[in-house]
């Protein structure tokens, strides 16, 4: 802004002196001239604005296969990472499917399990949310749900991402609108998924 007023004062004064020595053509000049570099000004403000949006990475990742995902989405984006750690950590054992009563079988059986997260999150000052997280049973782990209800999202514009074998991101996404989150984007990344993916899709939004 400092350098458009330096500019407008300097081309003021002359156009002062061109229309006192009867120059009209020189006047035009410079106004054309004053408007394409005031327009170019204003220009790289707007493109200054538009990239410095920041974001922040949000995983929960107790195997660690998503949370390689958000390392790649945190790079490429210029983003700030946090991973979501519960209270009480997942155990081999907990994270069993194949036993009944494992830890990860009763929490997603449960429709009123909140696991608490031990992790501090702060979003103050982020204008977009990358969520990311393991599919369990075709949804969302209930700690996202923790995340989700303890904090507030409002005004933020999320993109969610999972891992999985095979199922998809599907009810986990509508699962998550329904708690109110503005979803502009989601991705289903099998394990192992490269850079190379992850970009590719980031360059698709």
């Amino acid at each position: 802004m400092k350098k458009i007023w330096l500019l407008s004062l300097f081309l003021l004064g002359s156009f002062c002196l061109t229309w006192c020595n009867g120059d009209l053509n020189g006047v035009e000049k410079q106004l054309d001239a004053s408007l394409e570099i005031t327009n170019l000004s204003w220009n790289q403000q707007e493109e200054i604005s538009e990239n410095t949006e920041k974001a922040l990475v949000l995983v929960f990742s107790p195997t660690g296969h998503t949370k390689k995902i958000a390392s790649f989405i945190s790079e490429i984006t210029d983003s700030d990472l946090t991973e979501i750690l519960p209270m009480i950590p997942y155990t081999e054992e907990d994270l069993n499917y194949n036993v009944k009563d494992s830890r990860a079988n009763n929490e997603q059986n449960d429709s009123h399990a909140r696991p608490e997260i031990a992790t501090e999150i702060f979003l103050e000052g982020y204008d977009k949310i990358y969520i990311g997280y393991p599919i369990w049973w075709w949804t969302n782990p209930k700690i996202i749900l923790t995340l989700i209800e303890k904090y507030d999202f409002s005004g933020k514009e999320i993109v969610i991402f999972c891992t999985s074998w095979s199922s998809g991101i599907g009810t986990s996404e509508s699962a998550l609108k329904e708690k109110g989150l503005k979803i502009i984007g989601s991705k289903r990344f099998a394990q192992g998924a490269s850079k190379q993916e992850v970009q590719e899709w980031l360059e698709s939004l």
